[in-house]
């Protein structure tokens, strides 16, 4: 068995010279910010046990964002990868499968219905348009000890706005010329309109995007994308305890290629749909002891192109305690994803069209007020998988106000992430490469889920004079680190022969496997100035190193 490491070291930095009028209400930083996803229950920005940026509701109407993606660019720690129709998000130097989505605290993912769960940006054209949106939470590092897998890198959680009391709406229309003419021009139209229908007792917000960017001309260039969403949410009061929202949801994306645009002449157009119908509902109970959450969603994601279909069920409850110096969250989670996929490539498994998968979860997290100036957060997760048996995420985080003007924060968190359906099958074999001759990827029962433990240490100071700043370090030691080994590979760069299985020839054949060990470590800085009433200057930095270890014998068969 022969080892070797890989190293990569990323940097990056974003100044922004800002012109508003609201612009000091606009900083993230601001003491009346309240957050949500860090612990489950609303608390300050600053109090938060975790790293946690906000695109509040105020910057989403100042600046000149077209999508999620852009107004995300501008946060510590991430990265937005790729561009036009392809680009996608990384939160301290982790792919974007390792960050959650969430729609207010609901899971998004779709990657079941794309081969490899590849398919950069189509996460980001389910969501909901910057009308519909009141604020953006984006935590740094793990909180699978809250939300379970998917979240080792960190978790975007857009938060809708609430029905108004009274009706009000948005239409918003742009367009983005290209100066090059044979890139693809973008023309987008969101709108979202909410109010009451009977009033004091049901209300009604519905929002729409219809989206157009051209096919680049250019070899190699961003493919023709349309989004049409459309969404709608009823709104039950019985009472001042209780509501019941009632959400259904149609989303539509395409992706077209064409052979001499963005493709070679002699390349293959390709036309790809994908659409996602959505349903949940939930209640929000307000109690003198405390709040309850709890959500019943069923999603349901196809790509007609490839023949196939995800369907992901999902019931999640968490009920809030307050005590004097405790906030006792409380929860339990059941999930049941289905998967009918006909690309299955292995002759010898060509009826295996179904994989499911069921798990279950208990979790709870305490934020204990040990003295006025110093809060210690700890939370624990234990997963049952039908495939992996138990799984224990622990999490311990805490945060002291040193004075007025300084906080100190840091902490020991747990993250996992369970094998995509396709990975963790021993008889499914996954077609790979798109241009030539083809490729496969096989898949291994024995996967062990990924999991990962991570430190951070921060220090933040803000002068309550509209000048802050900080600096985090970060550490992340991953464990069964999900890749691909090479099995074979043809040395004639095409399916010769070299590379066989059940009588069919590949260029290559990967399989599946766990390596021993993975690492990420990075620091990342930020800094802003309310120059004055109409300016602000806000700058952020990150750096990551990675390195892995890589196994390059496979996994046996």
């Amino acid at each position: 068995m022969a080892k070797a490491f890989r190293k990569s070291n990323a940097a990056a930095l974003v100044i922004a010279t800002i012109i508003s009028s609201q612009a000091s209400a606009a900083e993230t930083t601001a003491t009346d910010t309240m957050v949500v996803t860090a612990s489950g229950f609303q608390q300050r920005i600053q109090d938060s046990a975790a790293s946690i940026s906000v695109v509040t509701r105020e910057q989403i109407e100042n600046k000149a964002y077209t999508d999620i993606t852009d107004a995300l660019k501008d946060v510590p720690g991430v990265v937005v990868t790729g561009g036009g129709s392809h680009s996608d998000i990384s939160i301290r130097g982790m792919s974007a499968k390792y960050t959650l989505i969430l729609v207010d605290g609901k899971r998004v993912d779709t990657r079941g219905t794309r081969p490899n769960s590849d398919g950069s940006g189509i996460e980001q054209g389910w969501l909901p348009p910057l009308a519909a949106i009141e604020r953006i939470e984006v935590v740094r590092g793990p909180m699978s000890s809250l939300y379970g897998s998917d979240a080792m890198g960190g978790v975007i959680n857009v938060i809708t706005r609430k029905v108004g009391k009274e009706w009000h709406g948005t239409v918003r229309a742009e367009a983005t010329l290209q100066e090059d003419s044979n890139s693809g021009d973008i023309y987008q139209t969101n709108a979202y309109a909410s109010g009451p229908l009977i009033d004091g007792l049901l209300g009604l917000k519905v929002s729409g995007l219809l989206s157009h960017r051209s096919e680049d001309k250019i070899i190699d260039g961003y493919n023709e994308q349309r989004l049409r969403n459309g969404a709608a949410t009823f709104t039950l009061t019985p009472d001042d305890k209780n509501e019941f929202d009632f959400d259904i949801g149609h989303y539509v994306q395409d992706r077209n290629t064409t052979a001499g645009r963005s493709v070679a002449l002699n390349g293959k157009s390709r036309d790809v749909q994908y659409d996602r119908n959505n349903y949940a509902i939930t209640h929000h109970g307000y109690y003198d002891f405390g709040n309850s959450t709890s959500y019943v969603q069923r999603d349901e994601t196809r790509n007609p192109s490839r023949e196939m279909k995800s369907v992901d069920n999902i019931f999640n409850s968490q009920t809030s305690f307050l005590f004097d110096s405790h906030t006792l969250i409380l929860g339990g989670q059941y999930r049941y994803e289905e998967l009918y996929d006909e690309g299955n490539q292995l002759a010898s498994a060509k009826d295996l069209t179904k994989l499911t998968r069921g798990s279950w979860a208990l979790f709870a997290e305490d934020e204990w007020q040990m003295t006025n100036d110093f809060a210690l957060t700890g939370g624990i997760r234990m997963d049952q998988d039908e495939n992996y048996g138990t799984h224990w995420t622990p999490r311990l985080y805490g945060v002291w106000h040193l004075s007025e003007q300084w906080t100190l924060k840091g902490g020991v968190s747990g993250g996992y992430r369970s094998p995509d359906l396709r990975q963790a099958t021993d008889n499914w074999g996954q077609i790979t490469g798109g241009k030539g001759d083809p490729a496969i990827i096989v898949g291994n029962s024995s996967l062990k889920p990924e999991r990962s433990i991570s430190e951070e240490i921060g220090v933040l100071w803000d002068n309550q004079e509209g000048i802050n700043a900080g600096v985090t370090l970060f550490n992340t030691d991953f464990k069964d680190k999900i890749t691909e080994v090479r099995r074979c590979t043809d040395t004639t760069g095409k399916a010769s022969g070299q590379c066989m299985i059940n009588g069919n020839s590949y260029k290559f054949i990967s399989d599946r496997t766990n390596v021993d060990k993975a690492m990420i470590r990075g620091v990342e800085a930020t800094f802003g100035w309310d120059i004055s009433k109409d300016w602000s200057l806000t700058s952020n930095y990150t750096f990551t190193q990675s390195e892995q270890k890589v196994v390059s014998s496979p996994a046996s068969h």
